[in-house]
């Protein structure tokens, strides 16, 4: 994707996702577990910095084990951050927090909400650990027409794109 057309579809989905959380209760937004961009995923460091303004702690995740849910760490616009495995960016040091909701990076994804990452099962483990509200966000290219979930898989609350958001039935 062009760079300059990524800048304008981030911008459109940190403004959908805005919306989206707007919409649901305080107490989703009180501990945002979001990810930091790799891969050509949809940059979102310019809203995460906004929702920090706003009152919102921001976390970020961290593989403690394979095999694992996935562990969030406390971020800050001001924080230090170091490399970690998969060449990921975290804040040190790594304050433990507990997300009320969790904004998760699809590979790809279906209008049922199923998503695909990168295969290592993390953020379905996490969420079948601790049940809690996860919106997915990818570029409209991401989509697939269908594919079959894994029986692991977790359906996502919502996924949102540059032009449009996704609320499963």
């Amino acid at each position: 994707m062009d760079a300059q057309l990524r800048r304008a579809a981030d911008a459109a989905i940190a403004a959908r996702l805005e919306a989206w959380l707007a919409a649901r209760p305080a107490a989703d937004r009180a501990v945002l577990g979001v990810y930091w961009p790799v891969r050509g995923e949809p940059d979102l460091r310019g809203a995460m910095a906004g929702w920090h303004r706003a009152g919102s702690a921001i976390a970020l995740p961290r593989v403690a084990a394979d095999g694992a849910a996935l562990e969030f760490g406390r971020w800050t616009p001001t924080a230090s951050m170091r490399e970690a495995r998969f060449g990921i960016p975290l804040p040190e040091p790594f304050d433990t927090l507990r997300p009320t909701l969790l904004v998760v990076p699809c590979v790809g994804f279906d209008v049922r909400g199923y998503r695909l990452g990168y295969g290592g099962g993390y953020y379905d483990r996490t969420l079948d650990e601790r049940p809690l509200p996860a919106v997915g966000v990818a570029y409209d290219a991401c989509e697939i027409d269908c594919f079959v979930p894994e029986p692991h898989d977790r359906p996502m609350s919502a996924i949102v794109t540059e032009t449009r958001t996704i609320a499963p039935a």
